[in-house]
């Protein structure tokens, strides 16, 4: 199953979003892996407890309000400095699956030397950077990000 991020009107239907801008992040393992390494180094394991708008979006299934993203913008500046101290080695998946194949699905940058420059949309733009970037445009636009599964 992959996830996309979807800037949106606020009231837009998830069956009606071809119109809008989005953008395919990997699978929902590989942004689970990726929100599972946010919390376990940057937030010491306690699920959503320092970033909870990131965190928690994806399994919300909700979308974020304008004003909500503001304060989103605010976890990402935070989450983008922290995670150019650690190497990937410090990646945590959490309880994904050791056989699933979502690393054959997923885009990284094997050189990365730190986890923020590791992580990559399918289109090879940096996660974080792109999700700040789709919530910064909602923000500018009075639009909400939606994440849409397929």
């Amino acid at each position: 199953m992959n996830v996309t991020l979807i800037i949106c009107d606020i009231d837009c239907d998830e069956d009606d979003v071809d119109s809008y801008r989005s953008c395919e992040l990997g699978s929902y393992e590989y942004v689970n892996c990726y929100l599972s390494t946010v919390s376990a180094l940057l937030e010491d394991g306690k699920w959503a407890s320092k970033y909870p708008i990131l965190i928690e979006s994806l399994d919300a299934n909700a979308k974020i309000e304008p004003e909500t993203c503001e304060e989103l913008l605010l976890e990402l500046d935070e989450i983008h400095e922290e995670l150019k101290k650690y190497p990937p080695s410090k990646i945590n998946c959490g309880n994904i699956e050791a056989e699933s194949n979502w690393m054959l699905e997923a885009s990284f940058d094997a050189s990365a030397d730190n986890i923020y420059d590791y992580f990559l949309t399918l289109d090879e733009s940096n996660l974080t950077q792109t999700i700040y970037e789709f919530a910064q445009i909602a923000i500018e636009e009075n639009m909400s990000l939606m994440y849409l599964f397929d």
